[in-house]
């Protein structure tokens, strides 16, 4: 869409057709509604969402943290999303072609195109014919897939460290404008969540940190206890009824570990392991890092050089907007994502503001991870 806008040729392919689905939480943090607002996009996602005023965090030990986004994530807007991704890619989607895109569904991209050294477009299977797109730059934008990035030569091993599973529930009891994350031991290291799409259908799922648990149960084993066995959220079902198939993902949180381009190419979003290693959230990121290409991706068509040179800005940008907080909240996760430090946190964060504010804004990337070391963070959670 950025690209389209100023003036570029620009071709969307995908091996979907659109609308689709596409497994995910569906909640959209005040930083993901912030790049909207700066793309003009929020008042057409906020027509077609559930707005979202808080977070309310549930410790397995009842103690509950209402977190609300205003102020908690000032200068961000105090405002959420919950909006399902079948309507949320497809309006993106739309907003592109609106801007002069073309956009080609039912194109499965298999492998690159290469010359002397450069990327220069890409190999697509169309029904049984295979087909080749070229083109001066490609944006690989493949999500937790690697089989592309294996064939640019820069994806090794599984680098998937949570894994999630969602479903929709239609007669949820007490929903409110609130994202909820509930910490429960069954869930450890990870968390459930029940995020409402309407006043009475939740997105409920879990996201299990496998990196940390070491087994190789699915992700829905947790999601059925979390389901049975957890009275905060298992009396709401009572007269709740499943819509739809439960569904799994995996999710990389390996940001940056990779390269994030080459010449003729660069990589956004989770294709780039772009998740929030803490909540698991993604959407904000890629966006973002759109935002980046774009102006990066632009400047070197202007030039006519998009060889390495004129792209490796976009790595330095990326580094420089991302690096510090992944680093930290991967520092942070295995030794916060567990029942009993989680229990002290939320329990100490009811009393202190301050320490809330903290929590928040560490998680959302708005303020760095090292604060959680300063004296006041140490002060408000061993204070009475």
């Amino acid at each position: 869409m950025l690209l389209a806008r100023l003036g570029h040729d620009v071709l969307l392919v995908d091996k979907a057709h659109f609308p689709r689905d596409k497994t995910c939480g569906d909640g959209l943090t005040p930083r993901a509604v912030h790049t909207l607002r700066r793309l003009g996009l929020e008042s057409d996602v906020a027509t077609r969402s559930q707005r979202i005023t808080h977070a309310l965090l549930y410790a397995a030990s009842g103690h509950v943290l209402n977190a609300p986004f205003d102020p908690l994530v000032r200068p961000l807007p105090p405002v959420g999303y919950v909006i399902p991704r079948i309507h949320l890619d497809d309006l993106l989607r739309t907003a592109a072609m609106r801007a002069g895109a073309r956009f080609l569904p039912g194109t499965y991209v298999v492998d690159v195109l290469r010359q002397q050294g450069r990327v220069t477009g890409v190999v697509a299977r169309v029904g049984e014919k295979s087909q080749t797109f070229r083109s001066e730059v490609v944006i690989v934008a493949t999500g937790a897939s690697l089989q592309l990035l294996r064939r640019l030569g820069i994806a090794a091993g599984s680098p998937h460290d949570i894994v999630a599973v969602r479903g929709y529930w239609e007669g949820v009891e007490d929903l409110h404008e609130g994202f909820e994350f509930h910490f429960v031991a069954d869930v450890s290291p990870g968390y459930g969540w029940v995020f409402p799409v309407n006043a009475h259908v939740a997105n409920i799922g879990v996201g299990v940190y496998r990196l940390y648990r070491g087994d190789t149960r699915s992700a829905k084993v947790y999601l059925d206890r979390f389901l049975s066995t957890y009275e905060q959220v298992h009396r709401r079902l009572t007269r709740a009824r499943l819509i739809g198939p439960v569904k799994g993902y995996p999710i990389r949180t390996d940001f940056p570990r990779q390269p994030l381009f080459g010449p003729g190419w660069v990589v956004v979003g989770e294709a780039a392991g772009l998740v929030n290693p803490a909540t698991g959230e993604g959407i904000d990121l890629a966006m973002e890092s759109a935002e980046l290409a774009a102006r990066v991706v632009h400047r070197a068509l202007t030039t006519g050089n998009t060889g390495m040179y004129n792209l490796w800005p976009y790595a330095w940008h990326m580094y420089r907007h991302f690096e510090g907080m992944f680093r930290g909240l991967q520092w942070i996760r295995p030794i916060v994502m567990r029942p009993h430090p989680l229990d002290v946190l939320i329990r100490q964060a009811q009393k202190h503001p301050g320490l809330a504010r903290r929590i928040i804004r560490i998680t959302l990337g708005i303020e760095p991870a090292y604060t959680a070391l300063l004296p006041s963070t140490w002060w408000w959670l061993w204070r009475r």
